[in-house]
């Protein structure tokens, strides 16, 4: 089962309200939206650099004399399987390869992205010019890609499902889908007859940060962009596991409660969970870290209702930005013990006009800053320099 807790809105649709001195900057200072945007260059031969997958359990990468072959595995939630596909240099005679595989021609000069995950995934590698179609654009929240959208350079395919036709017409190098059920992919099979490429990234059934962080390998792969990938990539590891160190050895854990109720249910995250590893990595206490799951656990509101009076802080309370908002939706929790102490908070610091909450799209290549963050609100005192970036304090 997969941790709706911890999903963007455009994803689940409407699960989610079930439930988830220079101007030049470093690697290390990566910072989405302005970093720079290469043009795409062909090239006609191997990357001087590969890429290996260390986090990632949904793909793997290949390198092949005069080819690329990238796996993604076990893309669907209902069922074992393995999606194959070939990346040629653009331009070169096709090779010889074994078994069935879709064939991509590489770098790709142009993509329909249907999560704003993928877009966190180019903005990463300074790639963002190759995006010329958005799904459901209102939860968009780069400021680049919303400019092009707004000035007619991208176009938005607004509503739940990517009008076939329209795509068509546009004739992109590839449309980039999300995983989910299998017979979901079969619905792009217009476009795979017409000779667009359709390529599943299930980047979000990952349970683990760095694993979710690492796709962006899978993306410089189609890019002939391994070295930049890799120089990243390995900075965020780095970060991200100097953060955890500091948490190691502190004494007092607080509990942590998350999420909201829907309609007499509470969907929390499991122990094995995406964010539960957040949160074991934050020097937290959690109520259902032994559930082994990896999904979201459906319980009684009463059951977490009784945790909340214990529970010191507070997580992700729905959509609210206020304790006036949270007291609309049930006046008991004026009782929960984070209330009194004012340890609220959610992750909707960073939000567009339309709706786009910046912390599903680049916190997802980001996962040491939100640990930063949840550091913050768990030991303040370990990062007494840091001011939170994705969360806010509900007031």
């Amino acid at each position: 089962m997969i941790d709706y807790t911890y999903l963007p809105p455009h994803l689940v649709g409407i699960i989610c309200l079930l439930f988830w001195g220079s101007c030049k900057k470093s690697d290390a200072d990566y910072t989405p939206e302005t970093a720079p945007q290469p043009a795409v260059t062909t090239v006609a031969h191997q990357p001087a650099e590969q890429v290996e997958i260390n986090f990632a359990r949904g793909f793997d990468i290949h390198y092949r004399e005069g080819y690329k072959r990238l796996e993604i595995l076990n893309p669907y939630q209902d069922q074992a399987d393995t999606l194959h596909y070939v990346l040629i240099p653009r331009g070169a005679s096709l090779p010889e390869f074994e078994g069935d595989a879709q064939v991509i021609e590489i770098p790709i000069r142009s993509m329909i992205a249907t999560s704003t995950t993928h877009i966190a995934l180019t903005d990463m590698l300074g790639a963002n010019s190759i995006i010329e179609g958005v799904s459901q654009p209102d939860y968009v929240f780069n400021r680049e890609i919303r400019r092009g959208l707004q000035q007619g350079d991208i176009k938005g395919y607004p509503g739940g499902e990517l009008n076939k036709e329209q795509a068509l017409a546009q004739n992109p190098d590839l449309v980039m889908i999300s995983g989910g059920q299998a017979s979901q992919y079969d619905n792009f099979r217009v476009l795979l007859d017409s000779g667009i490429n359709v390529l599943v990234n299930s980047e979000w059934l990952e349970n683990t940060p760095l694993g979710k962080a690492e796709w962006v390998k899978m993306m410089a792969a189609l890019l002939d962009k391994e070295a930049l990938a890799n120089r990243r990539f390995e900075k965020v590891k780095r970060r991200y596991r100097e953060l955890k160190a500091k948490v190691e050895d502190v004494s007092e854990k607080p509990l942590v409660i998350n999420n909201m109720p829907y309609k007499g249910a509470w969907f929390v995250s499991g122990g094995d969970s995406f964010f539960a590893r957040f949160l074991r990595d934050a020097g937290a206490d959690y109520p259902w870290f032994n559930k082994a799951s990896t999904g979201g656990l459906r319980m009684d509101f009463e059951v977490v209702y009784e945790a909340g009076l214990r529970a010191d802080i507070w997580l992700n309370p729905g959509n609210a930005r206020t304790k006036e908002d949270i007291l609309a939706d049930d006046s008991r929790f004026r009782e929960f013990k984070s209330f009194a102490n004012g340890r609220i908070f959610n992750n909707n610091r960073r939000m567009s006009k339309t709706g786009g909450n910046d912390f599903w799209e680049s916190g997802v290549v980001r996962p040491h800053i939100v640990l930063a963050d949840l550091i913050k609100i768990m030991h303040p005192s370990l990062l007494p320099d840091h001011h939170l970036y994705y969360y806010q304090k509900i007031e």
